[in-house]
């Protein structure tokens, strides 16, 4: 029985069967989206063409006409920020590579031509063989890897949306300080006027006159100072944001918003604590990383001894009859693989370490950031409920004293410059705890840590006809 005529069907049939396996990486948007829920409600969006880039264009433009809200803002870095579609444009390279992965290996042909009297012409037809049986297991590896690539994008993207949210609070809170900061001025240099003034009438003393003159040195010091630190935290903030072009139409609330009275207690915090332990994005990419090189470790086990295993077919174009059928493999004498071994051992202890690491380090992030959640909250409501309403009463006690004539403008308006501690300590107490806020929202999630070695595919030499 010729049992040759049935090779060809044999490797078409694995071929065709090996070609069937479609990788399917799913909605790369919506994934993220889902991952992203503890620090945005706002989709991503990535526009393709000129109309959708209009589309989100004129939806920024629209959110620039008045000042914007801390959701508004992370809206507008979403929607214009090109550190995010790049970010989301890193997925297509990402896409690409596992495609390129999943995809058969090319064949090769060789076509020789004799010069002799028969002047026959012979065709060999190869392919590698190791190759189109470990494809299965590549496909999985590279799925695997392009899952943890969307999981470090998605962390890249949080972190970008954290900064923002950063950037939101502390010019905001410059803005507000710093109007302050001008009221003060502004009785600080009446002050100074006035004092310069009682002075060339003989009616103040060179020591109060200089004293006057210092409060006006240090109060413009301070003005300049909040001018300067408004306009870095603007320009960080327009970073965030994409913005350039429209720079000049960005508007910001005049105040923070009030610190809550009510927060939540500690019990309910900690009992959250492990839930957000497990779906923290670097605690997944790591057990994603560690599954991954246990299935490397199973693939170079396999393959190690074998690491070129090819079929050949070769015929005479002019007698159908004269064809062969060739199998070349590679004989393991020098390298049995045992080096690719200890290498994948290598890697996954290291991984092992690193999983562990990884977790002590998110639970010790997520234990910080829920305590100075509280400690910020309580600082703030501190400012808010007892420092700015003694001041407040301070202030009109004076004003009352200033009135019936018991004291001097000098005074008052020297207790209204020892009002700026309590009033400035109440601006960065509430920018505090909103930034806690993004910060224990931001600990949730994780941010992008420990880089893990990629790990390497054993190489296949490529085999084409004619050895």
């Amino acid at each position: 029985m010729n049992h040759q005529k049935y090779v060809p069907l044999l490797l078409s049939t694995l071929l065709l069967t090996l070609s069937g396996c479609a990788v399917n990486s799913g909605d790369d948007i919506a994934v993220i989206n889902k991952q992203l829920q503890s620090v945005t409600t706002h989709s991503l969006q990535q526009p393709l063409t000129s109309a959708e880039q209009e589309t989100a264009a004129a939806r920024v433009r629209q959110l620039l006409q008045q000042p914007i809200t801390l959701q508004q803002a992370v809206e507008i870095a979403i929607l214009n920020n090109p550190e995010i579609q790049a970010e989301l444009w890193s997925l297509g390279i990402a896409q690409a590579d596992l495609r390129q992965l999943s995809t058969m290996p090319n064949p090769g042909v060789k076509i020789t031509r004799e010069t002799g009297s028969d002047g026959s012409t012979e065709l060999e037809f190869g392919f590698n063989l190791l190759a189109l049986l470990t494809l299965p297991t590549v496909r999985d590896l590279a799925l695997q890897d392009y899952s943890m690539a969307r999981l470090a994008t998605a962390q890249r993207i949080a972190l970008i949306i954290h900064n923002t949210k950063l950037a939101y609070w502390h010019a905001v809170a410059a803005a507000e300080v710093l109007t302050f900061v001008e009221k003060v001025q502004q009785s600080t240099e009446a002050s100074a006027e006035l004092a310069k003034r009682m002075a060339a009438t003989g009616n103040f003393n060179k020591l109060q006159f200089l004293r006057e003159q210092s409060f006006l040195s240090d109060s413009t010091l301070n003005l300049v100072l909040a001018r300067q630190a408004l306009y870095s935290s603007r320009e960080k903030l327009k970073r965030q944001l994409g913005l350039w072009q429209n720079d000049e139409l960005l508007k910001l609330p005049q105040r923070l918003p009030e610190v809550p009275v009510e927060r939540p207690p500690i019990a309910e915090i900690a009992k959250t604590a492990q839930q957000s332990l497990d779906q923290r994005l670097d605690v997944q990419l790591a057990k994603m990383q560690l599954i991954r090189l246990a299935d490397q470790a199973g693939l170079t086990r396999a393959t190690r001894l074998v690491n070129v295993f090819s079929a050949e077919v070769a015929g005479n174009l002019q007698h159908s009859d004269e064809r062969s059928y060739s199998l070349i493999f590679e004989l393991p004498l020098f390298d049995a693989g045992q080096h690719w071994l200890k290498r994948g051992e290598a890697q996954y202890q290291q991984a092992v370490a690193q999983v562990t690491a990884i977790g002590i380090q998110a639970r010790a992030e997520l234990q910080q950031s829920f305590y100075n959640y509280q400690t910020q909250h309580d600082i703030a409501l501190h400012y808010q409920t007892t420092v700015v309403p003694l001041a407040q009463q301070i202030a009109e006690e004076n004003q009352l004293l200033y009135n019936g004539m018991f004291i001097s403008v000098f005074e008052l308006l020297a207790d209204a410059r020892s009002q700026i501690s309590a009033v400035t300590g109440t601006i960065n107490a509430n920018r505090d705890f909103l930034i806690a806020t993004a910060e224990l929202e931001m600990a949730r999630i994780g941010t992008p840590g420990t880089d893990f070695p990629t790990p390497l595919l054993q190489p296949t030499k490529s085999s084409a006809g004619g050895h």
